[in-house]
């Protein structure tokens, strides 16, 4: 894993026992490409607060810290960029069924196999992701599903290296392409096998609920749902209504 790491010019990886949330770990400061693991986190946390809690040995718990230069001004499109790094990564394990669901998941079927969280810390950063390999005991949540479950060959340092390397190359794509998500393949990329575009959703907008179709990912990485007229969705929950 140092090794990639090193190939991206980014920092050695930081390994701790047990935190509480590595992203909480690298808010405040550190280094572009800082790349911290924790074996167990106890009190991780999902979008809309949500909790995402990492049991020794169930998974892979890290966080990235990314410095975005001024010329990136779509910060919406991070988190999607970090699940297509995920996505593929985990894919190439033999897994199936693999996806992502905007903003935050990466789905097998109709589990949740990762959560990914993206917080920003002055001009940079913080992506908590949270992937699910094998469970020894109860699930950690209903809808949650494994990479072992999914059919993946479970390696966390294997799986590890491919997820950093897979944010490191789309990440100097976009910012090479000045932020620009369709011109350096981003959109595409995304919303080709984005669970989210094509089907009927209910939103669950902070001040309101609706049902459109959702048609696809502007430039902003934002979900586009047509309810009568196109709307943007920047934030709320999104539940699929029928499958793909």
């Amino acid at each position: 894993m140092s090794r990639a790491c090193e190939a991206l010019g980014w920092p050695e990886l930081r390994v701790v026992e047990r935190t509480g949330s590595t992203n909480d770990d690298l808010i405040g400061g550190g280094s572009h490409g800082q790349v911290l693991l924790a074996l167990e986190q106890t009190a991780g946390r999902g979008r809309l607060d949500r909790t995402w809690v990492s049991a020794p040995g169930d998974g892979l718990t890290f966080s990235v810290r990314l410095e975005v230069p001024a010329t990136v001004r779509a910060w919406g499109w991070i988190p999607l960029l970090a699940g297509v790094a995920v996505a593929d990564a985990v894919r190439a394990t033999g897994a199936q069924g693999v996806g992502v669901k905007w903003p935050n998941d990466v789905v097998a079927g109709d589990g949740k196999l990762a959560g990914i969280l993206s917080i920003r810390d002055g001009s940079a950063a913080v992506v908590g992701i949270g992937i699910n390999l094998a469970f020894a005991g109860d699930l950690p949540d209903p809808q949650a599903v494994s990479v072992e479950q999914a059919g993946g060959v479970v390696d966390a340092d294997s799986l590890l290296a491919a997820v950093v390397a897979n944010l490191g190359a789309w990440w100097q794509r976009f910012v090479d392409a000045g932020g620009d998500a369709q011109r350096s393949g981003l959109q595409e990329a995304y919303a080709g096998q984005c669970v989210s575009v094509g089907v009927d959703v209910t939103v669950a907008a902070p001040d309101r609920t609706w049902s459109g179709f959702a048609e696809g990912i502007d430039h902003d990485g934002r979900l586009l749902v047509r309810d009568g007229e196109v709307r943007a969705v920047s934030a709320g929950d999104v539940t699929l209504r029928r499958s793909r």
